[in-house]
């Protein structure tokens, strides 16, 4: 009897262990849970007041968009028809028991008798939760004047509003920003040519019209769309809009500029010091020839067929630099593209109906006849067919992913769980311990001891386990890590920040978080049922998360912000002979690690006091070098990381068609706040732009490899181009025969007019090659520079013909590259598809002499 006690005391010992520890672990979890959900259940009171709501569904243009999964804004229209002011709460919410527990507001003041008009951002749900295409949505007026909620009731008895807002699960979303006047319309041309080309492009033929007073003054509430068309200029005098699209197409928007409906200012302002170009005057066309311009394959460019118009079609005459001609019509370019940080840009000259055509009927025993929403009464004609692509294509993805930032911030806090080893290492230990003190005891006739002496044990380890918990829960210091990346977008003033924080508490916190400085912060999901959260928007770029406290332990958040700096992020420089020099900023003068990077590669750059800093032309790195360290450590290893996941974005690196500069600033303040006492960590990536000055004349250059593109050329005996440089995938193409491919290598333009002196071409190739020959021009003959036979890894060739190095009228140095060719007893076998062959990867650096220039210029 007594044995079997002591059996059951030791199993209750060990359950009121575990129950002891779990209860204090879970009590501080808990117990702010549950005053939080009792502070916010809502005041059952409410009172009929003077003020009215509408969430409004519609524009006079037709229904608003809502994406799942994107964010938008709700336009509310708020009504006072009392005779004194009020200052109120409007908040709306998705109305079902998953997604009610997340609501989105805005806080007005309206003075008596008024009407007022207003947004506020808000993230439409995932799709799984509109089964039928569309939600519920429930919007509710709050006076919090005394400290408390009381919902308030319109004078018809009204408690808020409930709207059914159609949810589309269109693949890309197109917008046009049309004039908001009554009598303003959108010209139909120019929707029969947007509608033509997404149908053309396999999506459907609705289109967002934004038709509002106020257009959207933040890139958030642009975040719905995909494409954005501007066909006229109000938005020229909208400040706050013009930086939102100007943020947004930064961020991977794509933007369709109609210059012969909005004219040149729009550009102007949207591309600050970046446009380089006027408008020489509009012609009215009746004959109309959309021809392609000259090309590596057609030097003298391909006239198309000419269309004629009863009506005129307007053409705006565009002189423009840094923009890409894909066509023309009387020598003057109609549509030009350029990158723009993660998004792009279309400007076309041409009026809309010169690019489309009325579309051939339909035969009436056609299998696959199209459905009613991807019909087109019209559709683009061919030079259209190709430049659509380039905006209604699918965003490219960007070149760090949240989920990487979120793993790295996370490493800054040296926050451990207990080990399962120390856990079950401890409990084994108490149980040894008990089952020597029972044997003890009963060997020695005292069996009647172990009840006391049992407990005592689980109090000891009791103790044990809870100054485990109390070590490991408070002995790391609450903490706030940010990892994040600050790009500087070019001719402006503005900057736009994303990243990741991590945040550790022991106990939590109750302070909201919010920002002043625009931008969105999401906190973790919101379960089914929990307590109720609110973002509340007091101004423009001014919000907080009410209701939503901070987790105990590890909490990551995910954010995206932009705002204008008083200190533009740029850099200048230029070449001398010992490779690079320039300048900037404060705001960049403090960074660390620093990197020049193009496309064409990366060199490490030392920066000294005051924000001077030089490259010298052997610090260019290698294919698998992102930092310029003898030494790494923790810090240069989490940089090299995010480098490396950067670079292997091929369409980021091939966006880097001008050069910038990486750098790494470490107090570098997003806005966002989290409350105090937290000890800041972490580490932020920041891109600006590098614009190239002039060298004096006369003065010796060195450019290094980073900063000389180059592009497939004709051939000089006037063959078509060919080869294995692939221009529009920026790679080189594997081949198993003889191939030759020409290259006019591009001196940037700030360095014009150059003497070139001497070349140094390194190449990296793999394969059964047989031989590989650079080749030059001399007065309109082909002459071989050097040969390598059997070339094997990255080899190095040096031309010091000046002659052959000639800079032609354009700025380029015409190379070519001759591979391939075997022996007679090796063609057969090399012809293989197993014994290809391929160029990796090509770099050239120039030496030579600046020369008389007749103007000081700055050329980015």
């Amino acid at each position: 009897m007594l044995r079997t006690t002591a059996i059951r005391f030791v199993i209750l010992s060990i359950a009121s262990m575990s129950v002891f520890g779990v209860t204090q672990t879970v009590s501080g979890q808990i117990a702010p849970l549950v005053t939080s959900a009792i502070a916010q259940q809502p005041d059952p009171l409410s009172q009929t007041s003077n003020v009215n709501v509408l969430l409004e569904s519609t524009s006079r243009m037709g229904g608003l968009t809502y994406v799942p999964g994107r964010w938008g804004e709700f336009h509310l229209s708020i009504e006072n028809t009392g005779d004194s002011s009020e200052e109120l709460l409007c908040t709306s919410y998705f109305d079902s028991e998953k997604l009610s527990a997340i609501q989105y507001g805005r806080r007005v003041w309206l003075p008596a008798h008024s009407r007022l008009t207003v947004t506020h951002p808000v993230l439409i749900p995932e799709a799984e939760n509109f089964a039928d295409g569309a939600g519920i949505v429930q919007t509710r007026v709050i006076d919090d004047s005394q400290g408390g909620e009381v919902l308030l009731k319109s004078r018809d008895g009204r408690l808020g509003q409930e709207r059914t807002l159609p949810i589309s699960m269109t693949d890309r979303h197109t917008g046009i920003i049309v004039g908001w006047e009554a009598t303003d319309e959108v010209p139909q041309e120019v929707v029969d040519l947007v509608v033509a080309c997404r149908v053309y492009q396999g999506l459907n033929n609705r289109v967002t019209y934004l038709p509002s007073q106020f257009l959207p003054a933040d890139e958030t509430s642009l975040g719905y769309l995909d494409h954005l068309v501007l066909a006229e200029d109000r938005i020229v005098e909208d400040l706050a809009a013009m930086s939102a699209v100007r943020r947004w197409v930064h961020s991977g928007g794509r933007l369709w500029v109609m210059l012969d409906r909005t004219g040149p200012a729009v550009l102007e302002r949207l591309l600050g010091d970046e446009f380089q170009g006027a408008v020489i005057g509009d012609a009215e066309l009746t004959s109309v020839r959309v021809d392609d311009p000259f090309s590596t394959i057609a030097v003298d460019g391909v006239a198309k067929e000419a269309v004629e118009f009863e009506e005129p079609v307007v053409m705006s005459r565009l002189n423009s630099l840094g923009l890409k001609v894909w066509n023309t019509v009387n020598g003057w370019p109609s549509a030009l593209t350029r990158s723009y940080g993660e998004g792009r840009i279309l400007v076309t000259t041409l009026g809309a109906r010169g690019w489309i055509k009325t579309a051939p009927p339909i035969p009436e025993d056609a299998e696959n006849k199209p459905t009613e929403d991807m019909r087109s009464e019209f559709v683009p004609i061919s030079p259209m067919e190709d430049v659509a692509p380039f905006i209604f294509a699918r965003r490219d993805a960007i070149p760090l992913p949240t989920e990487a930032m979120e793993s790295i911030a996370q490493e800054f806090i040296s926050y451990e769980v207990p080990s399962g080893l120390l856990i079950l290492g401890s409990m084994f230990a108490f149980l040894i311990l008990l089952a020597i003190t029972g044997t003890g005891l009963w060997w020695w006739g005292r069996l009647e001891h172990f009840g006391w002496c049992g407990s005592l044990l689980a109090v000891v380890f009791g103790g044990l386990f809870l100054w485990i918990g109390f070590t490991n829960r408070h002995g790391t210091s609450e903490t706030i890590a940010t990892v994040q990346m600050t790009q500087s977008i070019a001719g402006t003033d503005d900057v736009r920040t994303r990243g990741a924080v991590a945040i550790y508490r022991a106990e939590g916190s109750q302070e909201e978080i919010g920002t002043s400085f625009g931008g969105i912060v999401v906190p973790d999901a919101i379960e089914a049922g929990g307590p109720t959260i609110r973002m509340v928007t007091t101004d423009l770029g001014a919000f907080r998360w009410q209701d939503r406290p901070q987790p105990s332990g590890l909490g990551t958040y995910e954010f995206v912000t932009s705002r204008a700096t008083a200190d533009r992020l740029e850099a200048s420089a230029t070449v001398d002979i010992q490779g690079v020099s320039g300048s900037c900023g404060e705001g960049l003068s403090t960074g660390e690690d620093v990197l020049l990077v193009t496309r064409r590669g990366r060199m490490g750059v030392q920066m000294a006091a005051g924000g001077s800093f030089t490259a010298s032309a052997d610090s260019v790195l290698g294919p698998d070098q992102f930092l310029d360290v003898r030494f790494v450590d923790d810090v240069h290893d989490r940089r090299q990381r995010i480098l490396q996941q950067m670079f292997s974005n091929r369409d980021w690196q091939i966006s880097l068609d001008e050069p910038r500069l990486l750098l790494w600033v470490n107090n570098w303040e997003n806005g966002f706040q989290f409350g105090e006492g937290l000890e800041r960590q972490g580490d932020n990536l920041v891109i600006a732009p590098l614009r190239f000055k002039e060298p004096q004349a006369g003065t010796k250059v060195v450019i290094p490899s980073p900063l000389l593109d180059y592009f497939t050329r004709q051939p000089p005996d006037g063959s078509p181009a060919s080869g294995f440089w692939d221009d529009g995938n920026q790679e080189w193409q594997e081949r198993s025969s003889p191939s030759t491919t020409w290259l006019g290598v591009q001196i940037p333009k700030a360095f014009l007019p150059l003497e070139a002196q001497h070349a140094q071409i390194e190449i990296s190739v793999s394969g059964l090659m047989g031989k590989i020959e650079v080749l030059g021009v001399n007065d309109g003959n082909i002459l071989s520079l050097e040969e390598v036979p059997d070339p094997v890894g990255t080899f190095s060739v040096e031309i010091d013909d000046p002659e052959a190095l000639r800079v032609d009228e354009n700025g380029e140095i015409l190379l070519g590259l001759s591979a391939g060719v075997l022996p007679d007893a090796e063609v057969s076998r090399a012809n293989s598809a197993g014994n290809s062959w391929r160029v990796h990867s090509l770099s050239i650096q120039i030496t030579g002499v600046k020369t008389d220039s007749t103007e000081e210029k700055i050329v980015e």
